[in-house]
């Protein structure tokens, strides 16, 4: 699989990228949501985690464990898909800004 300009750059000219990106109109609007996609995971993540630990603790029925399960995969999708969406939108606009 062929890198992409964004993942060729180093640790410094990523975190660059990602600051001019975020300056421009649309970055900026990004930035927000991808804000809220990162809170969205880590409370989902949070939340599976205090349902376990319930779940344990009160002998609860096998379905508890299969919302926690669905909340912890829910989570981890925000956050797996916040990267790729960082990334993706990233390299366009290092394409398109040389």
């Amino acid at each position: 699989m062929v890198k992409n300009k964004y993942q060729r750059l180093n640790k410094d000219e990523k975190r660059e990228a990602r600051e001019k990106y975020y300056q421009t109109k649309v970055g900026a609007a990004n930035k927000a949501r991808f804000l809220r996609l990162l809170i969205c995971g880590l409370l989902c993540i949070i939340y599976s985690a205090v349902l376990v630990v319930d779940t344990i603790i009160e002998q609860k029925t096998y379905w508890y464990y299969i919302l926690a399960g669905t909340m912890f995969i829910f989570g981890l999708i925000f956050i797996i898909g916040r990267a790729k969406l960082i990334v993706r939108n990233v390299n366009n606009y290092l394409i398109k800004n040389k």
